[in-house]
């Protein structure tokens, strides 16, 4: 199976996750995740489940608050930008003609899930934070 395919509806994941769904929703709205959509439905990963989890780990082991891990995800993705090759940084989707990128901005228009420097931030951020492996 391919851990990135969105397979889980939010009940589904909330249960892996032993959540409410709306604390899925809160940690959408605070740009922790990204569930991919299909009409009003969001669909999760076990990529996008395993990351809740170290999200949930750095919360609740850890001691960080929602902005403050919104803020040290967005500099972990900005790091990995900046030291990514050249030809990496020309295939981010948020940062090519714009001001400033999808870190900086807020903006959802593009799919994280997509974006490899984002992607790399997220494996950076739970591995250097001690989190859960990711589940085989």
């Amino acid at each position: 199976m391919d851990d990135n395919r969105p397979v889980y509806i939010i009940s589904a994941a909330a249960d892996l996750l032993g959540v409410h769904p709306r604390t899925l929703h809160l940690y959408e709205e605070k740009g922790l995740i990204a569930p991919a959509r299909k009409g009003n439905r969001r669909f999760y990963s076990a990529n996008d489940v395993q990351w809740i989890r170290s999200v949930r780990y750095l919360i609740h082991e850890r001691g960080l608050n929602l902005e403050g891990l919104r803020r040290l995800l967005a500099l972990t993705a900005e790091l990995e930008y900046q030291t990514a090759p050249q030809e990496l940084q020309a295939q981010c989707q948020s940062f090519v003609g714009r001001m400033s990128p999808c870190w900086q901005s807020g903006s959802t228009h593009f799919d994280c899930h997509d974006c490899s420097i984002y992607m790399a931030a997220r494996r950076r951020l739970r591995e250097d934070e001690g989190g859960p492996e990711l589940a085989p």
